[in-house]
């Protein structure tokens, strides 16, 4: 019998198995031979993770049907589930929410959230709500982040956010995500953006994200206008210029927009936590406009 042709999502348990036919020795044997792949206690995969993001949605997919109608995913595995942009999350934990009881308990690889008052029962817990859990069980970044992923597609309206924030109103936690999720715009297009425009909100700068530039009748974007000022913040992600013809569009690009009297402040992932390296990269190019 073929495994795979049964298993839903990729994953199945003992149980399933057992009610198939299939003997827990062969279970074994193709676990040895690593055509299974263990999850959890009593669940398997057909197919090795491609990644860590991978092993989660597996492992979570395992852990939603355990607990089928007794809790379902919650917080980052939530996001993780709805394709959320994800800072950096406890990819070996699995966090669930409980439907009915006010219990919460861990174990190595699974957290169980108590019930939340008045929660819409759904596959998942709802995203807004996933936001906010995942800004208060990591930090208030990851909040920031899968937000203005989320308002940037469409999924969620900034009063989404609100409910979801006062549902976790008595929360000790919610302080710092309530507060940052103030900063969330559907303008913000990739992580890296969210953490440099944070940074620099952070050190009294005001932002236009997506700032138009037209030069020669052509509009140029730049990730941030700085108000007040002739200079463009702009993220580089790793890849953005892995194109030859791309990085030759961008001088161009940028050599054009020079030209008229702005300049650039540009940071890189490592950068972006340097709070006094982005103010003196900034001030700089703020000091270079205008002495053009």
């Amino acid at each position: 019998m073929d495994i795979r042709s049964w298993a839903r999502g990729d994953v199945f348990s003992t149980a399933e198995a057992r009610a198939a036919g299939i003997d827990p020795g062969l279970l074994r044997r193709m676990v040895a031979r690593r055509e299974l792949h263990p999850l959890d206690r009593g669940w398997y995969a057909v197919r090795p993770p491609v990644d860590d993001r991978d092993h989660h949605l597996l492992r979570t997919e395992a852990l939603r049907r355990q607990f089928a109608g007794r809790a379902v995913p919650s917080h980052h595995s939530a996001l993780a589930l709805l394709g959320s942009a994800l800072l950096r999350p406890d990819l070996a934990t699995v966090h669930l929410t409980r439907l009915g009881d006010r219990l919460s308990r861990r174990r190595p690889g699974l957290a169980l959230h108590q019930a939340v008052p008045g929660l819409p029962i759904g596959p998942t817990v709802p995203l807004a709500e996933a936001i906010v859990q995942s800004g208060m069980a990591n930090s208030p970044l990851d909040a920031l982040v899968a937000a203005d992923d989320a308002l940037h597609r469409g999924l969620l309206q900034p009063h989404d956010l609100t409910r979801a924030t006062a549902r976790f109103a008595t929360h000790e936690s919610i302080g710092p995500v309530r507060q940052i999720l103030t900063e969330a715009d559907a303008r913000i297009e990739s992580p890296g953006e969210s953490l440099l425009g944070h940074a620099l909100r952070r050190l009294g700068y005001r932002l236009v994200p997506q700032f138009t530039v037209t030069v020669d009748g052509t509009a140029y974007r730049a990730d941030f206008g700085i108000v007040g000022t002739r200079v463009l913040a702009e993220f580089d992600g790793e890849v953005k210029y892995a194109d030859r013809r791309a990085l030759f569009a961008e001088k161009r690009r940028e050599d054009a927009i020079r030209g008229r009297g702005w300049g650039f402040a540009r940071f890189v992932w490592a950068e972006l936590h340097r709070l006094d390296l982005i103010d003196r990269r900034v001030k700089e190019a703020i000091r270079l406009t205008r002495c053009t």
